[in-house]
């Protein structure tokens, strides 16, 4: 029987509150309530002490990316016009990146879902158009901060491999370049910190500058305009490529990243300055 949001707020208020099958299928239920003291301040926080607890187990972890990989879940009205739908999906997404955490310390799932993982992800990330950052009202809904925190626990996951995921990278890129919306939240950060994860597992600096490169020298060969749209573009990228140049500079000094991110930056500012 499904439970009022109010009747699930005093439940997990109460102390030493102890997640059971059912009250974990109605934290699932309301994963994506509007109402961000219940689901920032009570049923994420929660759902995470317990997924990094020991008394987590294997059904547990299987429930929970059953439900992030369904309908309900990372996919609920994603191709529907519902402006709150995200909520849905964004806090899914962060359910999923710590079970991931989990995992690569204490394997629990089937092998069957890390051989779906990398498709489902890549299908969700294709057709997530809800960029907003924090909604008035409603709090955080932040979609693409939230799935680059899975990619950043997947690239680091051994049963990850690496060398698949560049289609991942250039929709992330694709995404931030985006005309449609201007990135302000420090989506940019959590991105790119997914980045240098598959880096460090050996996605190497030409795959990822090529990736790049293309989607900037294609925005380099369009005829130069002010609209708004150009603008947001131009803003996005100058902040995308700014972003990435400082945290390779900072991680890695032998790298030539940077030098040709600026060399990106440069030819950008060249035509538009």
């Amino acid at each position: 029987m499904d439970v009022t949001e109010q009747q699930l707020k005093v439940q997990l208020q109460q102390e030493d509150t102890i997640i059971s099958e059912e009250l974990l299928d109605q934290m699932l239920h309301h994963i994506g309530s509007l109402d961000p003291a219940l689901r920032d301040g009570l049923i994420y926080p929660q759902l995470v002490e317990w997924i990094m607890s020991e008394e987590f187990s294997e059904t547990s972890a299987e429930r929970i990316v059953s439900f992030v990989l369904s309908q309900d879940g990372l996919f609920y009205q994603l191709t529907e016009p519902d402006d709150t739908a995200v909520f849905t999906r964004s806090f899914s997404a962060l359910l999923l990146a710590a079970v991931l955490e989990k995992d690569i310390a204490k394997p629990q799932l089937d092998e069957k879902r890390y051989e779906q993982l990398s498709e489902r992800l890549l299908t969700y990330l294709k057709n997530e158009t809800d960029f907003r950052g924090f909604v008035p009202d409603y709090g955080w809904a932040h979609s693409i901060a939230h799935i680059a925190d899975v990619y950043d626990a997947w690239f680091k996951h051994p049963q990850c491999q690496i060398r698949n995921e560049q289609a991942a990278i250039a929709r992330f890129i694709e995404i931030l370049m985006t005309p449609d919306y201007v990135f302000i939240d420090e989506e940019q950060e959590r991105v790119i910190t997914a980045w240098l994860a598959a880096r460090e597992q050996g996605m190497t600096d030409e795959i990822l500058f090529t990736t790049i490169e293309t989607s900037v020298q294609a925005l380099l060969d369009l005829p130069v305009n002010w609209s708004d749209e150009r603008f947001t573009v131009l803003r996005n990228t100058k902040q995308l490529l700014r972003t990435l140049y400082f945290r390779v500079k900072w991680q890695d000094k032998t790298s030539m990243l940077p030098e040709q991110i600026e060399h990106l930056l440069f030819q950008i500012h060249q035509r538009y300055q």
